[in-house]
């Protein structure tokens, strides 16, 4: 029985954190914390070996093994002679150090690194009148050390490299998504759910087919360190291989039993390179026959007739890395269209850096989430294909929103000069339209900037309103300039008894 309680810190991308609390809970670490870029817990070496298997979401699992004050190089060269390194590396064993530090004295962290360094090869030359020796490529202890505010938190990674690094993509095509956000991204959508009731997931711009693989993945209950021939521990003198195999047979068998049971995946890409590159990440990952891609155009993007409706899932480009924003427009104009067209009834999921360019789909998201492409801020925007969702993108359903924005703006919005302008619009409009009347008019102007504050021209024809807003000055405040739009805009309807969808709007520069 594990009894030796460990501190951990699990590394992950900023936006990911609570998502990996739940995660790391569920694998058994009761006093998760969530934490800027990672979270903090506590266990034995089973939950860290579980973690280190099991984890969709983390980077590195870190073992704490120290923390002291360095405000000098002295006194970090002390504080990591003081932990005894016998006990976690053999003197003809390899290691490397790895070191980052923030807002401390010492702040170049290659020296650190190399202080740290010295301090572990002086203890065991001291011992042993030999030392082990460093190794950038798969050492077999790697040492971690953080220096925060003249605080060093030394630890042992237990992952070796990066968790996200699953081993089977080896190729990758432009823009790529890390393992761990994609799969952040598929647990935001909620495809666990999804993919036990048998629904579908398709991608119709797949690129490497990131999100394709790890769906599968989540979907047949398979570690996504299964395949990793290399961690952190493995080399480490404490490291119980008995419990690890035992951990790995139990992963297996999982996997054996849950890839049968991989709903329908499909992918396509207009890049014939990239559906190369993503059949042949597939087949590393050991989901051959589980994953279905081909060269497709995203014009005739559409499920086959006896698909079950589940999840389109996909990360086009946003512009800072394909394509200039006002060029991609038209592709989520027909992304849109393509999802509304043949995709009723499934969920959708769009990750982008550009939400605005999201807006051109015409469907309103039920959810997003922040996240983070390496730098990059992206949105997770979350949609029903449902009609209920469905946004009008004609001039006239833009008319439409208009005015039902500014009554909502309006609502409950007691405005004595509001009511200036109704009584003036009701004035002109006794005596033009009897005029009109007379002379047989189609089409007349009922205000023009009658009142200085409200600088607007209004031509009523037949069946519509035109609403023309004189550009006010620079001089004056423009949420008193929004705030009067708004009362025209929310009274007009009734006043002129017109469909909002009718009444058409646009600032003009006044003539001089």
């Amino acid at each position: 029985m594990q009894t030796t309680q460990y501190q951990f810190f699990a590394t992950t991308a900023k936006g990911l954190e609570l998502l990996l609390v739940d995660e790391l809970r569920e694998l058994g670490a009761v006093d998760a914390a969530e934490k800027l870029a990672g979270v903090t817990f506590t266990g034995n070496l089973e939950l860290a070996y579980k973690a280190c298997l099991w984890s969709r979401l983390a980077n590195r699992i870190l073992l704490q093994l120290h923390q002291f004050s360095a405000e000098s190089a002295e006194e970090l060269y002390a504080g990591i002679q003081a932990v005894n390194w016998d006990e976690h590396l053999d003197v003809d064993g390899t290691f490397a150090v790895h070191s980052v530090c923030s807002q401390s004295t010492l702040t170049h962290s290659l020296f650190i690194a190399q202080k740290v360094k010295d301090a572990i090869v002086d203890q065991f030359r001291d011992q042993y009148d030999r030392r082990p020796d460093v190794s950038k490529e798969k050492p077999q202890v790697n040492v971690y050390v953080y220096l925060y505010r003249n605080t060093a938190h030394v630890y042992l990674d237990l992952s070796g490299e990066s968790l996200h690094r699953r081993g089977y993509r080896l190729s990758q095509g432009a823009a790529p998504l890390k393992e761990n956000l994609a799969a952040a991204i598929l647990l935001r959508a909620e495809w666990p759910t999804i993919a036990k009731e048998q629904g579908s997931l398709m991608d119709p711009m797949c690129g490497s087919g990131t999100l394709l693989i790890e769906a599968a993945l989540m979907a047949g209950d398979i570690a996504p360190g299964l395949n990793r021939d290399y961690f952190g521990f493995l080399g480490w003198k404490k490291h119980q291989a008995t419990l690890w195999q035992h951990l790995l047979n139990e992963a297996q068998s999982r996997h054996d039993v849950g890839v049968r049971y991989i709903p329908e995946i499909i992918g396509y890409d207009q890049d014939a390179e990239a559906i190369s590159i993503a059949f042949e990440n597939i087949e590393r990952a050991g989901m051959r026959g589980k994953i279905h891609v081909e060269k497709r155009e995203l014009s005739v993007f559409a499920p086959k007739s006896n698909a079950k409706p589940g999840l389109v899932v996909t990360n086009p480009p946003y512009g800072e890395r394909l394509g200039e924003v006002e060029e991609l427009m038209p592709l989520y104009t027909l992304l849109g269209d393509k999802l509304k067209s043949q995709f009723s009834g499934w969920k959708a999921a769009v990750f982008t850096a550009n939400p605005d360019l999201g807006k051109q789909m015409g469907l309103r998201a039920k959810h997003y989430y922040a996240f983070f492409n390496g730098a990059i801020p992206c949105k997770l925007l979350l949609f029903d294909v449902e009609a209920m969702y469905y946004v009008d993108r004609s001039v006239e359903g833009e008319n439409e929103r208009r005015i039902r924005q500014a009554k909502r703006a309006m609502m409950n919005v007691d405005d004595q000069s509001a009511q200036m302008f109704v009584n003036r619009l009701r004035k002109n409009l006794k005596h033009i339209a009897k005029q009109a009347k007379r002379q047989e008019l189609t089409s007349y102007r009922v205000y023009d900037a009658d009142l200085p504050e409200y600088s607007f021209a209004i031509d009523v024809t037949e069946d519509s309103v035109k609403v023309q807003e004189y550009q006010a000055p620079r001089s004056i405040d423009p949420k008193k300039v929004l705030r009067r739009r708004q009362e025209v805009l929310a009274i007009l309807p009734e006043e002129l008894n017109m469909p909002a969808e009718k009444i058409f709007f646009n600032v003009v520069s006044r003539k001089k």
